[in-house]
C-alpha cells in the first residue's frame, strides 16, 4: 500500500513544525486502523473482516474465552491429548489473545504464538508468548516458519471468516508436526429450541441469513463452515477426528443456574456481535430502519423467557499421522 503524504493529508491539522517521526505514527495508526460508524475497525486488508476491534469488541470476546472455558469446556483450555508438555503451540485468527495467554501460562514451557491481521494484543504477556500480525490467506506467499513443527495448532470462530477455510487448514496440517493435533471450535450459525419457541423466523437465525448473502458478497466470509469441519480435515489428509456438539442457552430462561449462566454469556456474546453487525445496514443488505427493526425483535426475544432457544457450539479436533503410519 502506498504510503499517504501528510503534507497532502486536507483532514492534517499539524503544520510545518511536526516532525517527521509523528507524521509516522500518525501515518502508522491509520494503515491500522478504520473508523466507521463510531466503531474502530483494522486498517489492513478492509475487505477481510467486517467485525470492529475497538474496546467493546474485545470485551465482547473476553466474554466469549469465558464462555468456552468456564462453561463450554469446563474449565478446559485445549480438548486434544497434547499430553503435559508440548513445545510449540499456534493459536490462528488469536484476535486480542486471551486464549494464548492462558494457554502459555499453564504450559511454560511451550512457546505460544498468536497471529492475526489485526494489532490489538497486549504488550504486557506471559513471556513465553508472542504475537504476530500476518495474513495467513495470501495465497501468493506461504506462511513463516515460525509456525513450523507445531504440537497443536489452535482455531475459535476464524474459519467462518476467511476465503478459504480448506487453504488454512491444508497449511495446518502442512505445519503441524507429525502426530500432531488441529484443534477448532466454532458456532453453527443456527438457533432452535426443543419445544417449538425458537425456529426459522427467530431474528437470530434472519440475521445469519442475512450473513451468507450481503454480507458474504462484501467479506467472503461463510457461516456454514462449521458444518464442514470435519469432512475438510478429512479431505486434508487428518485422522482421528473427534466431533463434539454443546447445546448452548440464548438467554437467562433456562430453570438450571449453571445453564442459566451459560444463556447470559452467550446472550451477552450474541448482543454485541448484532449490535457490530447492524450498526452497519449497508452491509447488510439493510436500510437504517430495517436494522433498527431487526435489533429489537433480537433484544425482544432473548428477553423473553417463553422462548427457550438454544445454539449449537462445535468442537473439532483431529491429528495428523505419524511418519510411522503414513
Amino acid at each position: 500500500m502506498e504510503a499517504t503524504d501528510p503534507n497532502e493529508d486536507p483532514s492534517s491539522d499539524y503544520d510545518e513544525s511536526v516532525g517527521t517521526a509523528e507524521f509516522t505514527s500518525i501515518t502508522a495508526s491509520r494503515l491500522r486502523y478504520s473508523f466507521q460508524h463510531g466503531r474502530r475497525y483494522q486498517g489492513f486488508l478492509q475487505d477481510r473482516y467486517g467485525f470492529p476491534n475497538d474496546d467493546t469488541e474485545q470485551m465482547r470476546e473476553g466474554f466469549k474465552h469465558k464462555l468456552y472455558v468456564d462453561y463450554i469446556l469446563g474449565g478446559r483450555l485445549i480438548c486434544a491429548p497434547v499430553g503435559h508438555h508440548p513445545q510449540k503451540i499456534v493459536d490462528l485468527g488469536t484476535g486480542v489473545g486471551y486464549w494464548a495467554q492462558d494457554v502459555a501460562d499453564h504450559y511454560p514451557s511451550a512457546r505460544v504464538i498468536g497471529s492475526d491481521i489485526s494489532p490489538i494484543q497486549p504488550h504486557w504477556t506471559p513471556p513465553n508468548v508472542e504475537f504476530h500480525v500476518e495474513d495467513l490467506e495470501d495465497e501468493h506467499r506461504p506462511w513463516t516458519n515460525i509456525y513450523e513443527d507445531a504440537d497443536l495448532i489452535h482455531i475459535r470462530a476464524f474459519l467462518q471468516t476467511v476465503r478459504n477455510p480448506r487453504r488454512i487448514i491444508e497449511r495446518s496440517f502442512e505445519n503441524l508436526k507429525p502426530g500432531g493435533w488441529i484443534e477448532s471450535h466454532e458456532a453453527i450459525p443456527e438457533v432452535s429450541s426443543s419445544d417449538g419457541t425458537a425456529g426459522h423466523d427467530h431474528p437470530l437465525n434472519k440475521l445469519c441469513r442475512l450473513l451468507d448473502g450481503p454480507f458474504a458478497r462484501i467479506y467472503g466470509w461463510d457461516m456454514q463452515t462449521s458444518r464442514r469441519i470435519p469432512e475438510l480435515l478429512k479431505d486434508a489428509g487428518f485422522i482421528n477426528i473427534n466431533v463434539r456438539h454443546n447445546r448452548v442457552p440464548l438467554g437467562r430462561w433456562h430453570p438450571e443456574a449453571r445453564m442459566r449462566e451459560m444463556g447470559m454469556f452467550c446472550q451477552i456474546v450474541c448482543e454485541g456481535a448484532v449490535a457490530a453487525l447492524l450498526g452497519r445496514p449497508d452491509t447488510m443488505g439493510l436500510s437504517e430502519e430495517e436494522a433498527a427493526c431487526l435489533t429489537e425483535e433480537f433484544y425482544v426475544s432473548v428477553n423473553d423467557p417463553s422462548i427457550h432457544a438454544h445454539m449449537d457450539w462445535v468442537d473439532v479436533w483431529a491429528q495428523k499421522p505419524d511418519s510411522r503410519d503414513a
